[in-house]
This record gives structure tokens, sequence and C-alpha cells, in this order.
């Protein structure tokens, strides 16, 4: 009788303890938005619009720096492109990102992004998913007045998603 009593008392505990909420997601100060990977193309353009440089995919980070701030956040392509990685000013409630001459650490290259946003369910993957699109201008010291231009959709993490 005693071992069925403790059986049955060591049931509820494991029952009891089982039931737990689900945890609340607490996010960066960056919010949900603007950090994330991203599979990106690069391409440049000619005076007559014509495509002269397209990178094909490549994986791009946006993260928040140490401080955790809501205004600066880290743009990097892990050395899948053009190997930067430069810090960015952000606008967390507008999904926006820039900077003008900021410094490349990997390669001390002024490095200037313009018309940086997230575009919420803005993006479509390959296989059809709906993500958010990412778009940006960049230009480099290293390489004046040629502009590329960044854009792509969040990884979703999907394997017939990835490039």
């Amino acid at each position: 009788m005693k071992k069925i009593f403790l059986l049955t008392i060591t049931l509820c505990l494991i029952i009891l303890s089982s039931c737990q909420k689900d945890p609340v997601v607490e996010y960066v100060e960056l919010g949900k938005y603007l950090p994330g990977e991203w599979w990106v193309t690069y391409v440049v353009t000619d005076e007559n619009g014509a495509e002269v440089y397209n990178s094909g995919y490549s994986k791009l980070t946006t993260s928040n720096t140490a401080a955790n701030t809501a205004t600066d956040m880290w743009i990097t392509d892990n050395g899948n492109f053009w190997q930067f990685q430069v810090k960015a000013t952000a606008n967390v409630e507008q999904k926006t990102f820039s900077v003008l001459e900021g410094t490349d650490i990997i390669y001390d290259d002024n490095t200037t992004v313009t018309d940086g946003k997230v575009i919420v369910d803005g993006g479509i993957t390959k296989s059809g998913n709906v993500t958010d699109s990412i778009y940006m201008e960049l230009e480099w010291a290293s390489d004046p007045g040629t502009i590329y231009i960044c854009s792509g959709v969040r990884r979703t993490g999907f394997l017939e998603d990835e490039y």
C-alpha cells in the first residue's frame, strides 16, 4: 500500500511539473525584425540601367552590438561576398538602418550604407514561403562611385529555402 501511495504521489508531481506556461520570447533591443540571417544578392548596374554584376545568393547577417542598444547594429557578410563588417545606425520603429562612411572593421575600408530597410512579410523564398525582405545600397571607399544594391529575404532555416 505504501508503494502505491508513493508511486501515486510521484506521478502527480511529474504531471504537475510538466504543466508549464509557454515561455515569453524576449528580443534584443533591435527588436525582432532588424536582426537576422538573410539570403541576398549584390547587383551593380551601369549608367543605362543594365546589370553589369550579379553575385548570386550569399548569406548576410544583421545583429545587435555588444552594447545591445536599439540604435546600433552590425551588418556583415561573414566573408561571403566583400568580406565586410560595419556598424550602422538603426531605427527599430521604422525598421531602417544606414551609415555614412562607417569603418569596415575587417579591411578598414570606409563603407556607406543608404536606404537600408527591412520589409515585414515583403519577400518570398525560393520554395514559396512568405518571409521578411531586406534592401540596402552599399558603397566602399576602395570602389568609389560603384553602388552595390543588396537585397534578399530572411533565412527561414528550411532546407528547401537554402542556397
